[in-house]
């Protein structure tokens, strides 16, 4: 992770906040970064922001089959859903940083389950707080920084996104926690040495 680029930064919140046409102060941005597909979970965060009551906002930023449908939803709430997409990848940490919680809602199917998920760690770097699904490795990449939801279960994500849109306490400690995993975990030296033991280790044990 290269937390040069992926950095909390207020200036760029602001500024996208302010192209997609949201005043703030303004209710809590739930956010989305991936690709509009339907093992990503995005129809379930859709269906579960339905049915949250707290005031939301929420931001979906990616591309993919499900763009239409995603755009038909965000018609349904003009004032507070927006849909981005060509963002290219230096654009990203701008896009993170204007979300209040990032949402990775991933639903494994017989055929996939989610390898790792970095835009956890990316919003993580960018002192984001996450919430993601049980799906795969979703749950051992958050650890205790996040909130972990069931995959499939729309009832239990609008209990816990509305649960974080009326906690901004518990918002920033999570976003800590978050910092503090990514700074601990995931940095590129810290990557680059473990890779660097594995081998010296690997080559130690040949005879």
């Amino acid at each position: 992770m290269d937390t040069t680029a992926f950095r909390p930064d207020a200036a760029a919140a602001a500024a996208v906040r302010a192209s997609l046409g949201w005043a703030d102060p303004g209710p809590p941005v739930v956010g989305y970064l991936g690709r509009f597909v339907a093992e990503k979970g995005v129809r379930l965060l859709a269906a579960a922001l339905d049915l949250v009551r707290s005031p939301w906002r929420a931001l979906f930023v990616g591309g993919g089959p499900l763009e239409s449908e995603l755009r038909a939803w965000a018609a349904r709430h003009p004032d507070r859903a927006r849909v981005v997409t060509g963002v290219p990848h230096a654009g990203v940490p701008a896009y993170l940083n204007a979300m209040d919680v990032l949402a990775a809602p991933s639903q494994t199917t017989p055929r996939w389950k989610e390898q790792l998920g970095r835009m956890l760690i990316e919003a993580m770097a960018c002192g984001v707080p996450v919430a993601g699904s049980d799906s795969g490795e979703i749950p051992f990449v958050i650890g205790d920084a996040g909130v972990v939801l069931p995959e499939a279960d729309s009832l239990a994500w609008a209990a816990g996104l509305g649960a974080l849109l009326e906690g901004p306490a518990r918002r920033a400690d999570l976003a800590r926690a978050g910092l503090a995993r990514v700074h601990a975990e995931f940095t590129w030296p810290l990557i680059a040495r473990r890779h660097l033991t594995f081998f010296d280790e690997l080559l130690s044990s040949q005879p």
